[in-house]
């Protein structure tokens, strides 16, 4: 009998040292996962060559562009640094259709990795809430920090452990009364290693491999104009008529307003209609009277048929952008925000966005 419980709490023990391996839950406080590895939690390297000397070599694509970013000293002087494994790097290489570093390097500034750096040293697993509190980076903008809890099941016992995460906020923390209904949800980043202190005094975090890392492009600049409109559902394709501002969208671009209708309607490469989807991203793929689009209940662009609920088409002469509803789709106080735009293109390929930010809607006849 007792070699019976001798034996159930070795297979416990074993069980339990292996769910400590397998989520990377540290069974020791002075042990943490690094990349599939266990690591010290204080080293006695700079941040620089502690990702330098990975004996797995998951820091070697990021080495390189610290180094053309000429970002080491920022790196060994950081409080925090969320460091992007290779994995990810490939990522949004291959996301973006970069085939080399060159065409990285092409795209990216500085911000590419001081978004993920910070003065504050105490961005840690220990401080951090299941709600998210803000920070400073050295991008100059805002992220935040949180964790979130998991569970696994072992010996008739449910261990829960938490995940560090770096929060990249994309306009207004979700969930805040600043965030508009439709304010871009922000991007949840997971770390696999928290709380390596290197010798320069670096608290380094580690991000997932898998985290779909952001470029940091610079914004291009833009101009919202903001309208209320009120469609009519119907079973006729009727459109309601939206006076645009010709006069101010010609000050802003700089260009007549005349110009700019020639060039609207000749299909010109230069200014030209599109619609500002729900990712950030421009599409000119016409799906209704050109120029125009159907669009679906997010206001992306799609084609007729079910998935559509609105469509917008523009009059380039006479600033007016039309408006309809597909048949039985979008309901009697049903609302929607589209955001169809006018996009310049600038010899230095930089765009200039007028970006018409409609709230609509839905009425009866």
């Amino acid at each position: 009998m007792k070699e019976n419980k001798n034996r159930r709490l070795l297979v416990w023990l074993l069980s339990l040292s292996m769910a400590c391996i397998l989520l990377g839950v540290s069974c020791k406080k002075d042990t943490y996962l690094t990349d599939g590895g266990l690591a010290k939690a204080n080293s006695s390297l700079s941040t620089y060559d502690y990702l330098a000397a990975n004996q797995y070599h998951y820091f070697d694509t990021l080495i390189m562009i610290i180094d053309h970013l000429g970002l080491k000293d920022s790196v060994n002087q950081a409080g925090t640094f969320f460091a992007p494994t290779d994995f990810s790097i490939n990522r949004v290489m291959q996301t973006n259709n970069m085939t080399s570093l060159d065409d990285l390097y092409a795209k990216i500034t500085s911000k590419f990795l001081t978004q993920y750096m910070s003065g504050d040293n105490q961005l840690t697993l220990d401080n951090a809430s299941t709600s998210v509190t803000t920070f400073a980076n050295w991008a100059g903008g805002t992220a935040g920090l949180s964790k979130i809890a998991g569970s696994y099941y072992v010996a008739n016992s449910t261990l829960t452990y938490y995940t560090l995460e770096y929060v990249k906020i994309n306009g207004a923390l979700d969930g805040s009364s600043e965030a508009d209904d439709d304010d871009e949800t922000d991007a949840i980043l997971t770390c696999q290693t928290t709380g390596v202190q290197t010798a320069t005094g670096t608290n380094l975090n580690v991000l997932a491999n898998t985290v779909a890392l952001d470029l940091a492009l610079p914004a291009q600049p833009s101009k919202t104009f903001k309208y209320n409109l009120d469609v009519v559902q119907n079973d006729d394709y009727a459109s309601t008529a939206l006076q645009l501002d010709g006069t101010a969208i010609a000050d802003y671009f700089g260009v007549p307003a005349s110009q700019i209708s020639d060039m609207l309607a000749s299909g010109s490469d230069s200014i030209a209609y599109y619609n500002l989807q729900s990712d950030g991203s421009y599409s000119n793929e016409y799906t209704a009277n050109a120029p125009g689009f159907w669009l679906g209940s997010t206001g992306d662009v799609v084609s007729w048929g079910d998935d559509a609920y609105l469509y917008g088409e523009l009059d380039p002469y006479a600033y007016v952008l039309n408006v309809g509803a597909y048949p039985g789709n979008p309901e009697v106080g049903d609302t929607y925000t589209i955001r169809p735009a006018i996009v310049l293109k600038k010899s230095d390929g930089t765009t200039q966005s007028a970006i018409f930010k409609i709230k609509i809607t839905i009425v009866s006849p």
